[in-house]
């Protein structure tokens, strides 16, 4: 079955509009992603006892850790930063926003 048909009998069983669970559904799936890629993110600082990638880099650039593996999992902690922070930006635009009330 394709997924547009489920969609579709999901909102109409659940009464609750497709484009709700659509929504919802890619909040859930965004959550998810961003939980598996702070896990990676604490694994790769813990394994080296450092706070950030800035600090991974200085440890690698004095000589305190060797350069390899050390410059791959650096490399790697870059971009799952950069995914996280795509993820937050995404998050922020699909959560429901308050109007703004003025006094």
């Amino acid at each position: 079955m394709e997924a547009a048909a489920i969609l579709r009998i999901v909102s109409e069983r659940l009464g609750i509009p497709e484009d709700t669970l659509v929504r919802e559904g890619l909040i859930s799936y965004l959550q998810t992603r961003r939980r598996m890629l702070m896990a990676e993110r604490f694994e790769i600082l813990s394994r080296y006892n450092v706070r950030s990638a800035e600090e991974l880099r200085c440890c690698i650039e004095r000589g305190v850790l060797p350069e390899h593996p050390t410059w791959e999992d650096y490399i790697e902690l870059t971009n799952i930063e950069d995914d996280l922070s795509l993820l937050e930006e995404q998050l922020w635009e699909l959560q429901p926003q308050e109007p703004h009330v003025f006094p």
